[in-house]
């Protein structure tokens, strides 16, 4: 009965270090990020705020308005228009849509995340210049 007590005990020690090693280096390892072409400041608000529609699992009004699955796909031009409209439709408080805000607010992007989106919408080349 002890012997069986004891093997038990080690199984048991085993199993745990080994979650615990695993929940360790998986913990530590850096988030991959969501969309790689984005700055890690703008894909985070995207990520939270945006991606639940503008996506290519997004409704089809608001994925062919803006569509982040595809935005490597889109030129310099259009990416920096599309930045800009985003930016606009933030400050304007049209984005995220009425009925989103209403039943999850926590997803409205502050005045320091739209001035985020406003740096990046700048920054973005233009191909007419």
């Amino acid at each position: 009965m002890k012997k069986a007590t004891i093997t038990f005990f080690r199984v048991f020690l085993i199993l745990v270090s080994g979650l615990f090693i695993l929940n360790f280096s998986v913990n530590g390892q850096e988030k991959k990020k969501l969309f790689p072409t984005l700055p890690d400041d703008v894909n985070k608000i995207v990520s939270f705020s945006c991606v639940p529609c503008h996506t290519s699992d997004g409704g089809l009004m608001s994925r062919s308005k803006l569509n982040f699955t595809e935005w490597t796909q889109y030129s310099q031009e259009k990416q920096k228009a599309k930045a800009e409209k985003m930016y606009s439709m933030l400050k304007k408080d049209k984005m995220p849509p009425k009925d989103a805000r209403e039943t999850r607010p926590e997803i409205i992007p502050t005045e320091d995340q739209i001035d985020i989106i406003k740096k990046w919408a700048d920054s973005l080349p233009d191909d007419n210049k």
